[in-house]
């Protein structure tokens, strides 16, 4: 079986070789399919969604993962997902929780608040 590979994946290879910036690495997460794993049946209007948070520096971390694989990874923890748009997922959150994408995966990275807000802002969202 083939592991999947996204396009933020690859963009975070190629920012780590000097290839792209993180700027670039951050437009394609919000252009990008990602998935929020759910500790309960999110239902049809996301009333009952649950998503998964890690701490971090005093905030919230909301879990996201660029491939279903890797989504996977919560199973019994949260084994329902909920498929957005980066950008979309965006505008949904709360300004003041941040993002842990890819959480424990060699590709995963964070982006604090304030760097969702400077995203949130040069995309007019």
């Amino acid at each position: 079986m083939t592991k999947q590979v996204s396009l933020v994946e690859r963009a975070v290879a190629h920012a780590r070789d000097g290839r792209l910036t993180m700027q670039s690495v951050l437009w394609t997460l919000a252009a990008s399919t990602v998935y929020v794993p759910s500790g309960a049946d999110p239902g049809d209007r996301l009333e009952n969604l649950r998503p998964v948070y890690y701490p971090k520096d005093e905030q919230q971390m909301l879990a996201v993962f660029t491939t279903t694989d890797g989504a996977g990874t919560l199973g019994d923890l949260a084994p329902w997902l909920v498929t957005f748009t980066g950008e979309e997922l965006l505008r949904r959150m709360s300004p003041t929780d941040g993002l842990v994408v890819n959480p424990g995966l060699p590709d995963g990275f964070d982006i604090p608040p304030s760097g969702l807000q400077t995203l949130r802002t040069e995309l007019g969202s």
